[in-house]
């Protein structure tokens, strides 16, 4: 039996599946067969979608961009089969849940400091999707296809807050504009209107997918290339930590799949493969990140004039609020960080860890090293419960290393920034737990989630990697004693090549 699980959680080969989409390329002057009607009709939303495309709702009521959450396995610490993901685990960056911020806003409009978790998902609901429970008629009829599907959509209208008979939720662009757009992919920027917090150096990884900054962009690849879908799921891959749903877990996005296992030609092509072997191909080809490396919600600071994160602002398309409370927090741009990880298979025990943390070393069988950002954060936790009070989490007290972990948080993002008031924020944040019977003591403390926590990064990546002497160094940028090494074998890794 399936697990659904609603309690609060830390933030913490097939080579192409059936039905993979064309290129991009290959697609441009394809025009929808459906237009002529819509034109003549109007748009009235998903179910004139429906009226031709009668299985999308109920391929996308399954997906994890509407559930939030998918059955797992070889989490470290959560029963195999339970339902995990942004539904029920709090984002780190974002200091919260979605339950906590689904219509978080400023004045009605969605802003950087204060952006509702429903903002990006594909429907307008007031409430986020319970995980595991089977969407309804009403809630389908939410689905917002022109969101990932048409070319021309007004985020403006997305990005405001509606209130109607059904309560208050964000809206959508259901023009006629945008519905004669409809593409028969969904574009890259279709996908940046919600997947753009990479973009920002001064957020999350700060690796655009730009002509500029990826080889992949500038061959004019699209996101469904890699990432190939099947009855609207996408695939994300098998060596990611930090978002432990996965529509697809069987799927393989890798560089293999298009560049084989032995990639490099010339004189150093038979050392670069071998390389390959303990290597991820983007540990040397991504050659920079940035974001937070430290971010602290218990000391709310004043945003600074031009807005802390004016860069994030530019790739959200809203705008970020001068003098707004926000976490402290500590900024790097440099190398990525590096660590082991092994591919999430069917058989890999504690392949993922739902604090985001690292579970393989240099022994772990089949590991590779990966780039990510590593992450500290201190985050707010009650005085007086314990995690395993909150709904679903009681599976906890068996486990050594988390039965006296104190209950995580979740404050309300509006609050915080509008006020600087951390309990009011919590206040506000934690009142929809008490649904489901979850009270918090009302005493808060900051604490540091023990460990670091690590950020994937696959985006970015240059046609030139690093060259041998940027690792192959006593001061190279990578650390092979924190990777594991015995002394021996590092002195031998820092040899000039």
């Amino acid at each position: 039996m399936r697990t659904r699980i609603i309690g609060l959680g830390v933030f913490v080969p097939l080579a192409w599946l059936a039905g993979a989409p064309a290129s991009p390329a290959l697609l441009r002057g394809w025009v929808h067969p459906g237009n002529e009607v819509i034109a003549e009709s109007g748009y009235q939303g998903a179910q004139k979608c429906a009226a031709c495309h009668e299985d999308a709702l109920g391929q996308i009521a399954t997906t994890v961009h509407w559930t939030l959450a998918s059955p797992i396995r070889n989490v470290q610490g959560l029963p195999d089969g339970s339902w995990w993901g942004m539904a029920n685990r709090e984002c780190a960056l974002a200091g919260s849940t979605v339950f906590a911020n689904w219509t978080a806003s400023t004045h009605g409009r969605a802003t950087v400091q204060a952006a509702g978790c429903g903002l990006c998902h594909i429907g307008s609901l007031v409430s986020p999707p319970m995980p595991g429970r089977p969407a309804g008629k009403a809630e389908l009829d939410t689905v917002d296809c022109l969101v990932c599907h048409a070319k021309t959509y007004d985020w403006q209208k997305r990005a405001t807050l509606v209130k109607d008979a059904g309560g208050v939720h964000w809206g959508r662009d259901a023009s006629l504009t945008a519905a004669l757009s409809v593409t028969k992919v969904p574009t890259t920027e279709a996908c940046l209107r919600c997947h753009e917090h990479s973009f920002s150096d001064d957020y999350k990884r700060g690796t655009p997918y730009t002509p500029e900054n990826d080889v992949h962009a500038e061959a004019g690849l699209g996101c469904t290339t890699c990432h190939a879908t099947e009855r609207h799921r996408i695939a994300k891959g098998q060596y990611e930590s930090d978002m432990i749903a996965n529509d697809l877990p069987d799927a393989v996005v890798a560089c293999a799949n298009c560049h084989g296992d032995a990639p490099h030609r010339g004189e150093r092509g038979e050392a670069l493969n071998l390389h390959a072997e303990r290597l991820a191909c983007q540990t040397c080809h991504i050659l920079q990140a940035s974001g937070i490396v430290y971010e602290d919600w218990g000391k709310p600071i004043r945003d600074d004039l031009h807005g802390k994160y004016s860069a994030l602002s530019r790739y959200d398309c809203i705008p970020a609020i001068p003098g707004a409370y926000v976490p402290s927090d500590s900024i790097v741009k440099g190398h990525p960080s590096y660590v082991w990880r092994v591919a999430n298979l069917p058989k890999s025990k504690d392949a993922q860890s739902w604090m985001a943390w690292a579970t393989a070393n240099v022994k772990t069988d089949g590991a590779r090293i990966f780039p990510v950002r590593a992450l500290t954060q201190v985050m707010l936790f009650d005085k007086k419960l314990k995690m395993s009070a909150a709904p679903g989490m009681a599976f906890l007290r068996d486990d050594p290393r988390m039965a006296g972990f104190p209950l995580l948080l979740a404050p309300n993002r509006e609050v915080y920034n509008s006020t600087g008031d951390v309990k009011a924020a919590i206040d506000a944040g934690m009142k929809p737990y008490e649904a489901w019977g979850l009270k918090w003591s009302g005493e808060w403390m900051a604490m540091e989630v023990p460990g670091t926590s690590y950020i994937s990064v696959n985006h970015g990546v240059r046609k030139v990697g690093l060259p041998c002497g940027a690792c192959h160094a006593k001061d190279g940028v990578m650390s092979f004693t924190a990777l594991g090494y015995a002394p021996e074998q590092v002195a031998a890794l820092q040899r000039p090549r």
